[in-house]
């Protein structure tokens, strides 16, 4: 047995900092202290005697995986009172524990036999600004202030502008939407490890859609599911539709083998909420399948077009790839229509699908799962333009959303004038780099979507420039090299007077590279020594009139021709300043700027 105790401190919480953490370490003999920028005071209390203060939280959350073998407990201790409070480990793949506490208040707490892999304190006034207070129980025990922990996070693996979790597993964006002053993006995560497993929501909430605040984890796995070790699933994938003074959200249950097949079980199902916090019992909406339809019936995203409200799903009838759809008079009770659209190429299915109206066109957008294209790029989101009369969508033009292919399951929600994408940044290739601690997986910046003559136009939001910090360089010419550019996180726009071949080193580490080049009619990203660099990530843009580059970072994202194309890559660079080059036919306006992170 180890022992977990924190330390007494208490903080204004108004004074929290902008996504509104506390940081605690973890020392290597099994103490915690809560530790918070200057606002703080603290003594080095001996092994054994350091003591939890809630301030005005009033909840304890904890994800506790049992030893193998092992049934595991915890236990709550009020100290002021000599209460204790014990809880049994119920699951043997990971347990989500809540511990009322009282605010104001010391408590020490203390495992047997399990592991705490993501823990906070959660339950206060103003959460969505104050957010939770997140406890750090990664392998590196690592003591930290405020400026310590965006130390600890500003990893050359782990970006500092694009969101993503404290720590663990991450996927799909959910839920997205404006509510009550507050951008919403839930999305798919693990708590218990870096790798995908069943899932849960977590849950982060925006002002401006660049500073997050993390908040608690508001949907969990089926108990079946937490008992046995031969099937996965969880709570999948879904939408929001905001209603008045409530959200309703859709989502997938899903329960099958490790190895999907026909055993695999996979149905819709809807909840409420009036605060984002709390949610109301899910209840079923949509089990039975169209004739024809296979394993893969998932991820139902919402919308209301006229006086109906729609759902899509992703499918496969008949092997080929299909968006259904599905109409409702009240948003709970649900009927089939038809497809939307049918597929014709092999894919073993659509994943994360959307529709919208957007500029007097329709937009249906989905993720290609088990697909390589003529490049050999793999799992990519294909967007859809044309005209829609309730039935099939008559499509005109088709695209990969991005032609990084390292953007997949992008999500859609309109807020007032604005479409508004954000992706999962995802690795199929195999590329991850793992980091103790840290985080697998973030999202793409958030995107506006227009549609120009039956294409999608895919920009940042404005709010994205707002991150803008010192400018490195401003100037012209066609051989420009900019160097130690600190942090690896910049900003570059480009801009051609005469368009022509040119070559643009965006990182470099050892024998692996990453550029944009135009060459021969395309304009691509080249790898070389990494598992992808036989792949070639082309662009639908022949000629590059601009660029805006965000380097972040591992992650780099390329915005052509005033959003005409946008392609987002990976580059695991362990380098801490990067590097910008080009080398052109014709001379570039260029000017670089670095970025600020989003968690200061």
């Amino acid at each position: 047995m180890f022992r977990i105790v924190f330390h007494k401190v208490f903080i204004i919480h108004d004074k929290l900092c902008r996504q509104g953490l506390f940081y605690f370490n973890v020392y290597g003999t099994g103490t915690i202290s809560i530790i918070y920028e200057d606002y703080y005071k603290y003594d080095k209390y001996q092994k054994g005697d350091l003591r939890m203060y809630t301030g005005n939280y009033e909840c304890l959350e904890l994800f506790v995986k049992p030893d193998e073998g092992k049934k595991g407990s915890v236990l709550l201790k009020n100290v002021k009172e000599s209460t204790t409070e014990t809880k049994e480990l119920k699951h043997i793949y990971g347990n989500w524990i809540k511990f009322p506490v009282s605010r104001n208040t010391e408590y020490e707490i203390s495992t047997q036999d399990c592991t705490i892999t993501f823990a906070y304190l959660s339950e206060c006034e103003n959460i969505m600004e104050n957010g939770i207070c997140v406890l750090d129980t990664t392998d590196n025990y690592k003591e930290m202030n405020k400026e310590e922990f965006l130390h600890f996070i500003d990893t050359p693996y782990r970006e500092q502008y694009h969101f993503s979790p404290v720590v663990n597993w991450n996927n799909d964006p959910n839920g997205l939407c404006w509510f009550k002053g507050y951008y919403h993006l839930f999305y798919q995560m693990n708590p218990f490890g870096q790798e995908w497993n069943n899932m849960y929501w977590g849950h982060a909430a925006s002002k401006d859609l660049v500073h997050w605040t993390h908040l608690p984890v508001v949907l969990e796995p089926q108990e079946e599911i937490l008992d046995n070790l031969a099937i996965k699933g969880g709570a999948f994938s879904g939408s929001a539709l905001p209603m008045g003074d409530e959200v309703y959200f859709y989502l997938t249950r899903h329960i099958g083998p490790q190895d999907d097949g026909w055993d695999t079980i996979q149905y819709q199902t809807m909840t409420k909420s009036s605060d984002m916090i709390h949610f109301e019992p899910e209840k079923e909406i949509i089990r039975e399948k169209p004739e024809g339809t296979n394993y893969d019936f998932r991820d139902p995203k919402a919308i209301k077009i006229g006086e109906k409200y729609y759902i899509v799903l992703g499918a496969c009838v008949d092997e080929k790839g299909t968006f259904l759809l599905y109409e409702s008079e009240d948003a709970e009770n649900w009927k089939y229509r038809c497809p939307l659209i049918t597929e014709e190429t092999k894919i073993r299915t659509i994943e994360c699908p959307d529709f919208f109206p957007l500029d007097d066109k329709y937009v249906a957008m989905g993720a290609w799962m088990s697909h390589y294209d003529e490049y050999g790029r793999f799992q990519q989101c294909r967007y859809y333009v044309g005209d829609w009369n309730g039935d099939a969508m008559d499509v005109h033009t088709q695209q990969w959303v991005d032609f990084g292919s390292n953007c997949y399951a992008a999500q859609s929600f309109q807020h007032e004038d604005r479409r508004i994408l954000i992706g999962w940044i995802s690795d199929f290739y195999g590329e991850h780099i793992a980091t103790e601690p840290g985080a697998y997986g973030s999202m793409t910046l958030p995107r506006e979507l227009h549609v120009k003559n039956e294409h999608v136009y895919t920009k940042p939001v404005e709010e994205v420039y707002t991150l803008l910090g010192d400018i490195v360089y401003e100037g012209t010419g066609s051989e420009i090299k900019v160097g130690s550019i600190a942090d690896n996180r910049y900003y570059a726009s480009v801009s051609f007077e005469e368009t022509g071949d040119f070559n643009i080193l965006l990182g470099q580490d050892g024998d692996k590279s990453i550029s944009l080049t135009a060459e021969g009619g395309k304009v691509f990203f080249k790898m070389t020594g990494v598992k992808s660099d036989k792949v070639q990530f082309v662009s639908s843009v022949e000629k590059c009139r601009n660029a805006e580059i965000f380097v972040d970072g591992r992650t780099i994202e390329v915005y052509l021709n005033d959003g005409e194309d946008v392609g987002t890559r990976l580059f695991y660079n362990s380098n801490r300043q990067g590097i910008f080059c080009l080398n052109s036919e014709k001379d570039a306006q260029v000017k670089i700027c670095e970025m600020k992170s989003i968690w200061k």
